[in-house]
Formats: structure tokens, C-alpha cells, sequence
């Protein structure tokens, strides 16, 4: 029996990176020694991916592992032989479970960003935009959530190869977490959730807004979690300042010196405690397109919002 994993009823949800299959990652959960969710992510046949887990799911760990264990399909593995070696690697302990968000940390360090907001599905906004910030020198692009949208230009599909194509660094907003069609569901789940970046001294966290927070598993011991929950829950996005003295309070235990959000989707810039506080708006409202160049200033945060007709 699976008694690595039986000490602990709670659910203990793995994203495992796959090898020389079709689907680049696979999503599965445990709880009490039996596989109480899977999806295979990103690739393959859908058909097969569904049925697979729709068998699997809800079964006993060693019940699974006879069923899956040693089946080639090409490259001498297939999609549930990958499965068994995900397994395998939870129960040993080679595997930590995943954690409560994915986060992105783009490794160097910046002076001059530019930031978007929500996007709504609109490729031809992101052309437009990421177009101005070229020639406004950015050293990198930022989407802080929200590819999809209700809008009648909703293109999500030529929007992703357009991220892919300009070096477009997006995180997912709430939008992008509940969109249902399968095919694109299955890339936008593959997005960060959080990203972190160095602008010059200055550590810097983004995140879209408090869906993050209803996340399955999402723990408070995370890192920027604080900051997560001070911006969402405690000031409702700084749109409360009477509780800006608590905030300032708790700011010396913060991991970033800068908070970014978009939920609210207004242009803002907050200083509490030596920590800056910016709101992104959206890419596209009824004075056009917008897009915000933050920059660091002899030492200082600065954003400016661009406004395109």
C-alpha cells in the first residue's frame, strides 16, 4: 500500500513536466492513497487524454500503477506511462506537490517596463501597444491578466501566438482561469499566476487580483502572500485608506517593495510605508488604448500612463 501518502488525508494536488509525449505537462491530485483528479495539459489527443482520466479517477494508487506502468506509444514512453513516472515520483518523495500559484521570476533585472492591462481577447490592441512601448525603449512587457474577454474582437487564439511572438510575459487573470473552451483552457492554465521581477533595487510582484486567493490549496505561508492579502482583502484594492496606517503597519514584513495589481482596472500609484502600490487599467476602454511605462528614477518607482488614439 501507498503509505507515503496515507498519513495525510488532505489533498495534495502535483504538476508534473512531461517527456517525450504530446501533452507538455500533467495535472493530477491524491488524497487518502487514491488519484482523486487528473488532466493531462497542453497536447495529444483529447479524446484519449478525457477517457484516461475519466477510468483513473477516484481509483486506488496501486490500482492505477498496474494499469499504467510500462505502455509505449512513442519515444518509448507514452501519456500513461508518464503518469506512472509522475506517480511513482509523488509517493518516493522525489515530487513536491504543487504550489498554491504558479510563479514567474524573470531573472534580470530591469529599469524601464511597460505594463498591460486587461486585453480582452483584442490581438490588434496588443500589436498596437507593444508596437509604442518598442519605440519607448521597454526592456520587457508585462500582461497582468485578463488575454480573454467578452469583447466581439475576442481572437484568444491569434492573441496567445501573439504573446508567444513578442515576448510578451502574461499572467493569468480571472478570466483566463475560468474560460471554458478546452483547447485554449489548456494554455491559459499553463500561465503564471504571479510574476516577479527586479526593477533596479527594487523587488516587484504583479498579480492580476483576489481570485488567487480562492485558488485550491492557496496558503497563507506562500511567498508575497501578504502582499497579496493586504492589497485584496485589507484595503479592498487601496480603495480604502482608512486602513492605511494597519497596512503601513505590516509593510516591513513584506517580501516586495512594489505591488502591481489589475483587478479594478484603473490607473493608480500608492505610497504606504516605503512600499509603492500601482493599479494597471485596461488595455482597451472608450479613450482608446493605454499602457503603462514604469521605470525606475534615482532609485524611485515612476509610472506614466501612455494613452494611444
Amino acid at each position: 500500500m501507498c503509505t507515503e501518502m496515507s498519513e495525510d488525508p488532505k489533498l495534495q494536488r502535483f504538476i508534473f513536466k512531461t517527456s517525450g509525449v504530446c501533452p507538455p505537462e500533467i495535472h493530477f491530485q491524491v488524497q487518502q492513497e487514491m488519484l482523486a483528479d487528473l488532466r493531462f495539459v497542453g497536447g495529444g489527443c483529447p479524446g484519449n487524454a478525457h477517457l484516461v482520466a475519466r477510468l483513473l479517477r477516484g481509483r486506488p494508487i496501486d490500482e492505477v500503477l498496474q494499469f499504467i506502468g510500462g505502455i509505449a506509444c512513442r519515444n518509448g514512453t507514452s501519456c500513461p506511462d508518464q503518469l506512472a513516472v509522475a506517480i511513482k515520483a509523488a509517493m518516493d518523495g522525489r515530487m513536491a506537490p504543487a504550489d498554491s500559484f504558479r510563479l514567474f521570476d524573470d531573472p534580470s533585472t530591469r529599469h524601464r517596463v511597460g505594463l498591460i492591462g486587461d486585453l480582452a481577447g483584442n490581438p490588434d490592441a496588443l500589436e498596437q501597444i507593444v508596437d509604442s512601448m518598442s519605440a519607448a525603449g521597454t526592456e520587457a512587457v508585462y500582461c497582468l491578466g485578463n488575454l480573454t474577454g467578452d469583447s466581439t474582437r475576442n481572437d484568444i487564439k491569434r492573441l496567445i501566438k501573439l504573446v508567444r511572438k513578442r515576448d510578451v510575459v502574461a499572467i493569468q487573470g480571472e478570466n483566463d482561469w475560468t474560460f471554458t473552451d478546452r483547447k485554449i483552457q489548456d494554455l491559459l492554465i499553463q500561465l503564471p499566476q504571479v510574476l516577479t521581477f527586479q526593477l533596479g533595487t527594487k523587488i516587484s510582484i504583479a498579480f492580476f487580483g483576489d481570485y488567487i486567493l480562492r485558488l485550491p490549496d492557496f496558503s497563507d505561508f506562500e511567498p508575497f502572500a501578504l502582499e497579496m492579502n493586504m492589497v485584496c482583502n485589507l484595503t479592498d484594492f487601496m480603495q480604502d485608506d482608512s486602513v492605511f496606517p494597519a497596512l503601513e503597519a505590516m509593510v516591513p514584513q513584506f517580501q516586495g517593495d512594489i505591488v502591481i495589481f489589475s483587478q479594478i482596472r484603473q490607473w493608480g500609484h500608492w505610497q504606504v510605508g516605503g512600499k509603492d502600490f500601482f493599479s494597471v487599467g485596461p488595455a482597451v476602454d472608450q479613450n482608446g488604448l493605454s499602457w503603462g511605462l514604469l521605470e525606475s528614477v534615482d532609485g524611485n518607482a515612476r509610472l506614466e500612463v501612455i494613452r494611444l488614439k
